[in-house]
């Protein structure tokens, strides 16, 4: 028989039994765990918002370059491209007769003959001969290459010379026709390079695209992005001051002219007398438009590295989101005692160091907009 001792058979099998132990360990851990979770959600969540406002800053910057990089290449094309494909196609099939005029008569086009002159840029192997090595090798012939760097040009600039006159057939009207076109051709190029510069002063002035790029991304004020602009001006330096249009004012050029009378009568060498005085057009203030300008040093400063980047280094501060669960000052904690308060990257003008991306000289339209976020 069981001792009376022992207690009642069902209460003591209830204490030897283990079967509920768990139970007061769990209900201890499951708020640890699900604080745990929450703290990874509310971290995940602040990362997810960091990594969208750093995918806004670099699309403002991107956006905000790629102005820059229109313009120089823009440049590029008026300054080589465009000029030597109007007078190749205009000239590089015209003649200049010199049959009785001189001995030896070498037959040659009025287009090398202008190009000669410096009358317009080509590459030094003709219209269609460019630089294997990827390089636009536009130039004018010399000496008139050498005072494109500066925006005093010898005057007054001859279009045909003297030895033109006496070497070909040559005649003085067809000198006329051919400046009036010369002057036509740089007057709409001069309006083109003119636009294309207005239209880079109005969309950098206040660098709208950025701040409406950053916007549009975020959501965020639109004022947000007033310091990732004052940081690109910082960076940038300035730009306007670095461009500026080479102008030609005074121009004279040599032809045959008929003595007049009956019979045959001998063609004699003239030119235009007083100089020619070229009318003012856009963007010149004083005379017409031969090419634009750019500092090289501005264009280095856009390619080349800036401390430990290459490029222009941009930063900004971002709205941190304030409201999380453990109501933990977010904005103090990461631009005080974090650089991760700090959204960075850079961005540069640059291109493919094979093709050396070039205003003048050899003027090659191949600048492109690389990003290091």
């Amino acid at each position: 028989m069981p001792n009376a001792s022992d207690g009642p058979p069902r209460l003591k099998g209830f204490s030897r039994s283990r079967a509920g132990q768990i139970v007061i360990p769990a209900l201890l851990m499951f708020p640890t765990l699900f604080l745990f979770v929450y703290l990874i959600y509310e971290t995940a969540k602040l990362s997810r918002e960091k990594i969208r406002h750093q995918f806004a800053i670099d699309a403002a910057a991107f956006v905000e370059m790629t102005n820059y990089s229109d313009f120089l290449n823009r440049t590029a094309y008026v300054n080589g491209a465009f000029p030597m494909r109007i007078f190749e196609e205009g000239y590089g099939d015209f003649p200049a007769e010199c049959e009785g005029k001189v001995q030896n008569c070498q037959k040659i086009m009025y287009a090398d003959i202008l190009y000669q002159n410096g009358a317009f840029p080509r590459s030094a192997g003709g219209a269609h001969a460019f630089s294997t090595e990827g390089v636009w090798d536009i130039a004018y012939s010399e000496p008139r290459q050498s005072g494109m760097t500066s925006a005093n040009l010898q005057e007054p600039f001859e279009l045909f010379t003297e030895s033109d006159a006496n070497h070909y057939w040559h005649q003085y009207d067809l000198a006329t026709e051919i400046y009036k076109l010369w002057v036509q051709i740089y007057s709409l190029l001069g309006s083109v390079e003119d636009a294309q510069a207005k239209v880079l002063e109005r969309l950098s002035v206040d660098h709208s695209f950025m701040k409406k790029s950053y916007w549009l991304n975020t959501g965020d004020p639109i004022n947000d992005a007033a310091s990732l602009a004052r940081s690109f001006d910082v960076a940038m330096g300035d730009f306007k001051s670095s461009y500026k249009p080479v102008c030609q004012r005074t121009l004279n050029y040599w032809g045959n002219r008929h003595l007049g009378g009956t019979g045959i009568q001998p063609y004699v060498p003239s030119h235009t007398d007083p100089v020619v005085q070229l009318n003012t057009s856009a963007p010149c203030s004083s005379g017409l438009f031969q090419m634009e300008w750019v500092d090289p040093s501005m264009v280095k400063k856009l390619r080349d590295k800036n401390a430990d980047y290459p490029g222009l280094l941009l930063w900004m501060n971002w709205s941190i989101p304030q409201k999380n669960y453990w109501n933990v000052d977010f904005p103090i904690l990461m631009n005080h005692e974090s650089p991760q308060g700090t959204l960075r990257t850079t961005i540069s003008v640059q291109g493919d160091p094979a093709n050396k991306p070039a205003v003048w000289p050899n003027p090659t339209p191949k600048f492109q907009v690389r990003q290091f976020p």
